[in-house]
């Protein structure tokens, strides 16, 4: 039994989305992806599947938000990669306060992958500029949500509602 859990962790998902396209609407360029925060926390505090089934799942949602460039499943097999990685890092002693930072790090970079070598394979441009900004803002955010992340799903595994 699952309890309040993966339900959760979807609703996380939804909202890390709806924050990524609300920064987006409001003409930020490089927007620091919330899915992959969300998915190296759940990864980090429950292990390998979860990361890669949560990752799948935000990778669904990631392609199918607009605006939607990459073909059908390319991001969800990105994000299903960045979490089974991600949960390798899993730790039943917890980690230190900087392990989030190249864990997150690590799961941004495996998800743009794909659409890069898509961008270079079809001769379109790639703003390395932005992507660099946005490994930053992710890292950066990722130090602080992904152990708020990580201590909710502790909570409800405490509580026993999970």
């Amino acid at each position: 039994m699952t309890g309040l859990r993966w339900p959760l962790r979807l609703l996380l998902l939804a909202a890390a989305l709806l924050g990524v396209l609300a920064l987006g609407a409001r003409g930020v360029l490089a927007a620091p992806d919330l899915v992959v925060i969300v998915v190296v926390g759940c990864a980090l505090a429950a292990g390998s599947s979860t990361g890669a089934l949560l990752g799948l799942a935000g990778g669904w949602l990631v392609d199918l938000a607009p605006p939607v460039a990459d073909p059908l499943g390319v991001s969800a097999l990105g994000y299903a990669a960045a979490g089974w990685v991600a949960g390798t890092g899993h730790r039943r002693a917890g980690h230190t306060w900087w392990w989030p930072v190249p864990v997150v790090v690590l799961a941004f970079a495996i998800t743009r992958v794909a659409p890069v070598v898509l961008d270079l394979a079809s001769a379109r441009p790639v703003a390395w500029g932005a992507l660099a900004w946005q490994v930053l803002a992710t890292a950066t955010l990722g130090l602080v949500l992904v152990g708020l992340v990580e201590r909710l799903e502790a909570g409800l595994v405490r509580r026993r509602w999970a």
